[in-house]
């Protein structure tokens, strides 16, 4: 038996059976590995894991105020009114894991967080992931997301090769995806739209990367 870079391996007739013993970036078994650890030690601290989010974990404070801790793979994201006791959580995952923190959070998941303090609201905007991506921020603002005159249909895709070839070069789908994931996050309105274009995922034409502009 012989330790060779963090494996226990076993050997006869030439044929080694390695444990791994480390979880390693770019294995498969690592997200899974790294979220059992750091989800029992947030446990530990009392905090408890939602049944609608594995993900989000909440502790309820004796004056009834909540502290939550909301986590990305390896992006944490806090959220409450008592400072005294974030920073007791700071101090304890500083304890455990080798981290950075970058204050007060302004974007997280390609979302930018506005905050006024003098209202006392807190928006979310995607503009950024998404307008910026594709070249629109400076498009004229539409009323809504898509105009009862526009009527999309499989005759508005290329016909032949050629025309094929010219919409191939369109973002179509990756501006699809990038609107859809704008309607999970922040803009549940437009739930209905994408179900619309995304029927051309296929084969869109320009009338349909016209109406794809016009979400934009």
């Amino acid at each position: 038996m012989s330790q060779l870079a963090g494996f226990t391996a076993t050997g006869e007739d030439n044929h080694l059976v390695c444990r791994l013993k480390k979880s390693l970036y770019g294995l498969k078994q690592t997200p899974r590995m790294w979220y059992q650890k750091f989800d029992s030690h947030i446990r530990q601290l009392g905090y408890n894991r939602l049944d609608s989010g594995p993900c989000m974990y909440v502790w309820q404070l004796a004056d009834e105020s909540r502290i939550y801790l909301i986590l990305y793979v390896d992006d944490i994201l806090i959220a409450g009114s008592n400072q005294v006791e974030i920073g007791k959580l700071k101090r304890s995952l500083h304890a455990k894991f080798t981290m950075k923190e970058l204050r007060q959070a302004r974007h997280i998941l390609g979302m930018r967080i506005e905050r006024n303090r003098t209202t006392k609201t807190l928006r979310l905007s995607q503009s950024d992931y998404i307008c910026k991506r594709f070249n629109m921020e400076n498009a004229k603002l539409a009323p809504t997301p898509l105009l009862t005159s526009i009527r999309l249909s499989d005759r508005d895709s290329p016909a032949n090769d050629k025309e094929r070839e010219l919409n191939g070069k369109i973002p179509y789908a990756s501006a699809v995806g990038s609107i859809m994931y704008a309607m999970v996050a922040t803009r549940p309105d437009l739930a209905y739209v994408v179900g619309v274009v995304s029927r051309y995922m296929s084969n869109p034409g320009k009338k349909h990367w016209e109406a794809v502009k016009h979400i934009l």
